[in-house]
């Protein structure tokens, strides 16, 4: 082992897990697998709920996968492994939305979301309903940052590496999002 990979794989054992193991898949494409399958369904869940179909979420889950397995060798650590595969990821969405340009509603969600997945209560169904529909005012950006957080499961550091921006804009933007959501529902709910 090169001295460059020893200091690597040193520094990265009390940094960052993942890329640990994306360093490993790297020297072993073998290795790929715990990683694969740690990320799959968040990256499968991101894409799910921008695109709105299982078929196209599971085609941008291969192709980032895919892309992720041939870019391995360039992953240099100074990120996060898992900004740096929500980065490809977000790529991918973008790539989608310029090819395909569909339409996928918040409102399609809130028919699956109501069809089967959420309980017959209905108190709790309407308040679900009603975030919904607030949801559905969002922009686009304030969108992806829900999306992220929430579906996504990413912290606040790694959103700010995917949209390019600090750390703690990410946080007062997710905040203001939050606290604007809540005070709009209580006003709604009244």
């Amino acid at each position: 082992m090169s001295e460059t990979m020893w200091l690597e794989r040193n520094i990265v054992s009390s940094v960052d897990e993942d890329a640990r193991q994306a360093l490993a898949a790297r020297d072993n494409p073998a290795e790929f697998r715990p990683v694969y399958e740690k990320w799959l369904p968040r990256l499968y869940r991101y894409f799910y709920f921008r695109v709105g179909n299982e078929k196209d979420a599971e085609d941008l889950t291969s192709q980032v996968f895919l892309h992720a397995c041939e870019a391995l060798p360039k992953y240099n650590n100074r990120s996060r492994f898992s900004s740096w595969l929500f980065t490809i990821a977000h790529a991918r969405m973008v790539d989608y939305f310029r090819r395909k340009r569909p339409v996928v509603s918040l409102d399609e969600v809130e028919e699956m979301s109501t069809a089967e997945d959420l309980p017959a209560l209905s108190d709790r169904n309407e308040e679900i309903q009603r975030l919904l529909r607030l949801l559905k005012t969002l922009t686009d950006d304030e969108q992806e940052l829900i999306r992220l957080r929430f579906v996504a499961d990413l912290s606040y550091i790694e959103i700010g590496e995917v949209l390019h921006r600090r750390e703690d804009a990410v946080r007062k933007a997710t905040t203001r999002l939050l606290q604007r959501l809540q005070s709009q529902m209580e006003v709604n709910h009244e």
